[in-house]
């Protein structure tokens, strides 16, 4: 392939044949007249000759943490996922990072700090204000050249873990960069291909663009963990993560105690960003597996808090106060669950009995930080009485009897509803699960067992399948959420 059309709808490379084939936008500003290019997979994996000159424009996956090479020297290694070809892999200089990402090596030398308008000494909240203050500045000026600059700036100053690696490469020239977020995106840089082409070493970085994806999602603040500047938000099932710091909270004066209680918060707050791709790779049962996730931006991150988040943190902490306070009963009503199944009503005399506050209610004797409420809720509702049993609670509807643990993991199991309940008590004690799911000395047909639903990432069908199941229509699932 050889030969580049550039022109109104964009960056054309013209083949051999005389047929071309779009190029990515960004090298528009970065190829000559003569280059020589040569695709090693899609049409963004791109090998540029420019006389002794080389170009890499690729897709880089997972980038590991910088090694020492035998030469003294250190660099990283980028996954080439898409590559069709020997060449598998990028190998970058940590000088390439530095210069790059970290803006040092540069002559002069700039700072993140100063590009900001802050100092090193700035909390999370000081420095969104310089980067609010310098982008609105920037956008006012008539080029607005330093905006991307300055905005990744901020990224690498707003994420703990870069900025302790910045503030390490500014004192000791020796310390090793990472690669902000673990790579994932489209990457330009100059270097040479290795004599066997399997690698290629980039010596500088000219242009990069992170995976990214503008997103609006609800995160349940329990999920989140309260450190002393700032709060991570994560979601396991959509492998999200956001950082928000005190700016961003102004109606939470949080503390470290919080996450004492933060599992009986209900609020979920939310957020408008763009999350870029991370991953690291973790051990496990002796394979290493590549785990991926999403992480929202600083600089493009949005939060919208609810009006009854006051009340909500102000209930969160009077039912961990009233458990501490009623401790004593609480593990009496235990140790009764783990041997026989307790109804609510005989839960809330106690409760009753002992003036505790009505805040404190019976699903909370046995509540794991970990349970999701929607799954009690929607299955409490309809129900005639509901009882407690070890780690389950067990709901009593017109035609059935469900068994749910609401936590990640496990399914709902759907009985016939008994004609006498306790006879089904005593049964049901002395199996498992998974007697059950085998049907054991007959104990699943003994029991009424319908079925069992297993929840997915939506939680409509998971009640759908419910109230099929139940006998009942599915049609009113929307008054249920």
């Amino acid at each position: 392939m050889t030969g580049v059309l550039t022109g109104d709808d964009g960056v054309r490379c013209r083949c051999e044949d005389g047929s071309s084939f779009e190029l990515p936008k960004v090298l528009a500003a970065f190829l000559r007249a003569g280059d020589r290019i040569r695709s090693f997979g899609s049409n963004a994996e791109l090998l540029i000759e420019r006389g002794r000159q080389q170009l890499v424009h690729a897709t880089i996956g997972y980038v590991g943490l910088p090694k020492a090479a035998k030469n003294g020297e250190a660099f990283v290694r980028a996954e080439l996922p898409d590559s069709q070809e020997p060449l598998r892999a990028l190998v970058l200089s940590t000088g390439a990072l530095r210069r790059y990402f970290y803006l040092l090596d540069l002559d002069p030398a700039q700072s993140l700090y100063t590009l900001l308008g802050t100092v090193e000494s700035a909390s999370p909240s000081q420095l969104r204000f310089a980067w609010r203050m310098r982008a609105m500045e920037l956008r006012l000026s008539p080029c607005g050249r330093g905006l991307p600059p300055a905005e990744r700036a901020f990224n690498i100053l707003a994420h703990p873990d870069l900025r302790n690696c910045y503030d390490a490469l500014r004192k000791d020239e020796d310390a090793l960069p990472l690669f902000p977020y673990g790579g994932f995106g489209a990457i330009l840089v100059t270097g040479n291909l290795s004599t066997d082409g399997t690698a290629f070493f980039g010596e500088r970085i000219l242009a990069y663009k992170p995976e990214m994806s503008l997103r609006k999602v609800f995160l349940p603040l329990r999920r989140c963990e309260f450190l002393s500047d700032s709060v991570i938000c994560r979601d396991p099932r959509r492998k999200l993560e956001a950082r928000f710091d005190a700016s961003q909270l102004p109606a939470m004066h949080w503390d470290l105690k919080w996450n004492a209680w933060k599992h009986w918060l209900k609020t979920r707050i939310e957020v408008e960003a763009t999350f870029v791709s991370a991953g690291k790779y973790r051990l496990s049962a002796g394979e290493w597996i590549l785990r991926r996730w999403q992480t929202a931006l600083p600089s493009r991150l949005n939060v919208r808090l609810p009006e009854t988040i006051a009340a909500d943190i102000e209930q969160a902490r009077a039912i961990h106060a009233l458990l501490g306070q009623h401790a004593d009963l609480i593990a009496h009503i235990r140790r009764l669950c783990d041997t026989s199944p307790i109804g609510h009503r005989q839960v809330e005399t106690w409760f009753n009995e002992a003036g505790a506050a009505s805040q404190l209610r019976p699903q909370h004797v046995t509540w794991q930080p970990d349970y999701e409420p929607y799954y009690f809720e929607q299955l409490r509702k309809p129900s005639a009485a509901w009882f407690l049993f070890r780690a389950e609670y067990l709901f009593v509807w017109r035609d059935v009897l469900i068994s749910e643990i609401p936590q990640t993991g496990h399914a709902t199991y759907v009985f016939a509803r008994p004609d006498d309940l306790e006879d089904f008590f005593v049964r049901y004690a002395k199996c498992t699960r998974e007697d059950i799911r085998h049907n054991r000395d007959n104990v699943a047909s003994a029991l009424g067992f319908v079925g069992r639903v297993v929840r997915g990432k939506r939680k409509k069908r998971w009640l759908t399948a419910i109230l099929r199941e139940a006998g009942e229509k599915a049609d009113y699932v929307e008054s249920f959420d």
